[in-house]
């Protein structure tokens, strides 16, 4: 008998095998010599895919011999993987910039370059491509400003439909959006964030979202969670600590609620 639970504890955990995946940048029908480095992470039964595009400098360092991502938050992200802590029904990719994005710039200019839009945009085409799902994407913190140059970009070649959902996590006030948003967007944070970011100023930007999308518009606030005797905005609230699993539920709920 043991033998065979042994087989059967391993067909249950395959769900948590990490994969790093280089992405190329594809513009105008080239290829830039240097790939976008991409964490997969692959559900046992996927309705979508969620791409996250992390805050901080952007630049987590993957390697191809990277085993995982063992930070809390990346982890909770991986639990929408996982059919046995949420419905399993979302892969999950985590996009590496190959530079650091403004790390010394009060605000982050390198998130809105040609280069780190284009990077996103091949990251997500070839996340769709790949898994034939619809593709969502995540921008947590600085990864906000990311997602607000991306958006614009597609707007103004009318190619929004690359994305099939948004997640707008912690972001800086800076980030606004505009009409056309023709796919559901969840706006999530933290009620205690301890980072620079005023809860109602995102409270604004989602209530101003709602009157402008064509589809579903959420706003979850979390509320476990602990604070760390660190950098408020790299621990603490503002990443969800030990609020892992209120995030991975909240994420779940939105994304296979609005996923078709």
């Amino acid at each position: 008998m043991k033998p065979i639970l042994a087989l059967a504890l391993l067909s249950v955990f395959a769900w948590a095998r990490a994969e790093v995946i280089p992405v190329d940048l594809k513009e105008d029908g080239k290829i830039d010599s240097t790939p976008t480095m991409t964490m997969y992470w692959a559900g046992r039964q996927a309705r979508a895919v969620l791409v996250l595009i992390p805050g901080g400098d952007g630049n987590i360092g993957l390697k191809l011999e990277t085993p995982d991502l063992k930070h809390p938050f990346y982890q909770a992200l991986k639990r929408l993987t996982d059919p046995a802590l949420t419905s399993g029904a979302t892969d999950v990719v985590i996009f590496d910039s190959p530079y650091a994005l403004s790390p010394n710039q009060r605000y982050p200019a390198a998130r809105g370059s040609s280069d780190h839009v284009k990077r996103i945009e091949s990251v997500l085409a070839f996340y769709k491509e790949r898994t034939r799902l619809p593709v969502w994407v995540m921008g947590h913190s600085n990864g906000g400003i990311s997602l607000m140059e991306l958006i614009k970009a597609l707007q103004k070649t009318n190619r929004t439909k690359l994305i099939d959902g948004m997640v707008v996590s912690s972001a800086r006030n800076e980030s606004s959006f505009s009409a056309p948003l023709d796919f559901p967007i969840l706006f999530i944070d933290h009620k205690n964030n301890g980072c620079a970011v005023d809860t109602q100023t995102v409270y604004r930007t989602y209530e101003s979202v709602k009157t402008i999308a064509s589809s579903a518009v959420g706003q979850v606030l979390i509320t476990s969670g602990e604070s760390q005797n660190a950098n408020p905005c790299y621990s603490g609230f503002h990443m969800y600590f030990k609020a892992e699993d209120e995030l991975s539920k909240a994420l779940d709920d939105f994304i296979v609620k609005n996923t078709h």
